[in-house]
């Protein structure tokens, strides 16, 4: 505070800032910094969230697509089983459903961790 009193050029300026600096308040100097700080602080605060924000719209999309190719799986999983079912054959039915039960598997532990990661960027945002 006491380099701050020296700043001031004028006499009633710089007992002024000995008032308030007596006080217990913040010079004008003192106070654009903070509020400078207080800025900067908003402003990332700001930025983090709008980050989060597209993180969790990029994550919802990816989701979707996750979601239109696990459908796509079953469909192809149900007319390679039919072939295999015409034609009498049970072992190429267990082996096409086994071959799909994991890619489906695989992709619906990949929406559960997108999933997941969502939940974790909306706590960590406070909403």
């Amino acid at each position: 505070a006491a380099s701050d009193i020296r700043r001031w050029h004028r006499p009633h300026d710089r007992l002024a800032a000995e008032r308030m600096a007596s006080q217990g308040q913040n010079t004008p100097r003192v106070q654009i910094m903070n509020l400078g700080k207080n800025l900067t602080r908003t402003l990332s605060n700001t930025a983090d969230g709008v980050g989060r924000g597209v993180k969790v719209q990029t994550l919802k999309a990816e989701i979707k697509l996750k979601e239109h190719e696990v459908k796509n799986r079953k469909q192809e999983f149900g007319v390679l089983v039919w072939e295999a079912m015409e034609k009498g054959d049970q072992d190429e039915s267990a082996r096409v459903f086994n071959a799909s039960k994991a890619k489906i598997d695989a992709l619906n532990a990949e929406i559960a961790a997108k999933m997941l990661e969502i939940q974790e960027l909306t706590n960590a945002g406070g909403t």
